[in-house]
């Protein structure tokens, strides 16, 4: 079940009407159209972190890899590039986030050098602000998520002291270190000043793998390497026009958080709340999961005395940690206000297709197990932006050559025709 609350403001769009059951849809074989080359041209991309469609059908790319954001028309031609590598006003160093702004600006978040970027429709340079002085200074810890529609960023922020944090081996030497913070929603404006909203929630599970040694009266580490381990559960969140979802995989409310899926508006207002049921029907061994991981892990360690030092902690750290498997991967927001929720299938490769199961803001049977309004996006492909009949996103080829392509969103009917 679900529990719904008033409308979000119209000035970013309004959200489809309570009890309106979402479109059923299916993805175009082909794509509408892709921007991309693998010869040095225009329209090469590289560390592409976002992608975004203007409402005149132009395409803007956050092409992080040459710290550029680059414009292209409608069918996919070359128009301009904006920006460039530096620390002038309008470079980047570390380009990450993009939206479109509610008149008409585009917002280009640089991570590294704590700032945004904002630019005409045309590419223009408009201005250049930081956001992360004011956090820096109070030594906060934030990550950004993307841009509300008045500029706004949306982020996550270590709440300092909380959370659990366990180490596995004879610390200061080898040690695997199990980190599952607590995080503050916050509302950071451009003056860097973040408002929290909402309740605070489990952030990322990360498990790290640190080698330290001594000598000469010092301790030093031979490095920290965050490591792959399956069936870790995660914060989402999924930032769009006037509206922000936020949900974590585990599928378990937080306490004393929110249930898992909640839409906020752009004052950190709750607007929806959604209950969830959506976990895998597949039976899954998720303790035989990690070990088969470990044991893997553990042999393709090169040498003998690696392999007899690190297993031990693991194994530790296996029996002191329990494991289930997540109720969902990822959040997605389209255009109107539905809500896109990525299956989790632990089966599935790198590549496979991915299957999204899309939710009316104000359906309220709420998200559940059926195949009913499941979405299948083509193999390799991740969307960035998703539109009443569209949806937006990055693919690899075969080579890992990146391209950004566009397919149609077709409404089918209930018996799927």
């Amino acid at each position: 079940m679900s529990e719904a609350h008033a409308g979000f403001p119209g000035a970013a769009g309004d959200l489809v009407e309570q009890g309106q059951e979402p479109p059923r849809y299916r993805v175009s074989d082909r794509p509408r159209l892709q921007i991309g080359s693998a010869d040095g041209a225009d329209a090469t991309l590289y560390g592409v972190t976002g992608a975004i469609r203007l409402r005149d059908g132009r395409v803007v790319v956050a092409n992080a890899g040459a710290r550029e954001l680059k414009f292209f028309d409608s069918n996919g031609d070359f128009l301009a590039s904006a920006g460039r590598a530096g620390d002038g006003p309008g470079e980047f160093r570390g380009l990450s986030l993009i939206g479109a702004l509610e008149d008409g600006r585009i917002a280009a978040m640089d991570m590294l050098l704590g700032r945004v970027s904002v630019f005409s429709s045309d590419g223009a340079h408009d201005r250049t602000y930081r956001v992360s002085r004011g956090i820096q200074a109070a030594g906060r810890r934030i990550h950004m998520y993307g841009f509300l529609a008045n500029g706004t960023l949306v982020g996550l922020e270590e709440v300092e002291g909380e959370g659990v944090r366990e180490r596995y081996g004879d610390y200061p030497g080898s040690v695997l270190t199990f980190r599952s913070p607590v995080v503050q929603p916050v509302l950071i404006d451009t003056a860097g000043q973040a408002v929290p909203f909402a309740s605070a929630m489990p952030g990322d599970e990360r498990l790290s793998q640190m080698e330290t040694g001594s000598g000469d009266g010092s301790l030093r580490v031979g490095g920290v390497a965050q490591v792959p381990v399956p069936l870790l559960k995660s914060a989402t969140v999924a930032v769009r026009d006037g509206w922000v979802a936020i949900g974590h995989t585990s599928g378990s409310p937080a306490t004393p958080g929110p249930p898992p899926i909640t839409v906020y508006d752009a004052q950190g207002k709750p607007r929806v709340v959604f209950a969830l049921d959506v976990a895998s029907k597949e039976a899954v061994d998720a303790a035989g999961v990690r070990l088969a991981w470990v044991d893997e892990w553990i042999s393709n360690l090169p040498d003998r005395r690696e392999r007899r030092k690190w297993r031990p902690r693991y194994e530790e750290f296996l029996a002191a940690t329990a494991v289930s498997v997540p109720a969902f991967k990822s959040l997605a927001l389209q255009e109107g206000g539905n809500v896109w929720l990525e299956v989790f299938d632990p089966s599935a490769g790198e590549n496979a297709p991915s299957r999204w199961r899309v939710q009316a803001a104000f359906d309220m049977k709420g998200i559940g197990d059926s195949g009913a309004n499941t979405v299948v996006l083509p193999p390799g492909f991740r969307p960035h932006d998703i539109g009443s009949d569209y949806v937006l996103g990055v693919w690899r080829d075969e080579l890992g050559i990146e391209f950004v392509r566009m397919y149609d969103l077709i409404e089918v009917s209930s018996d799927g025709s």
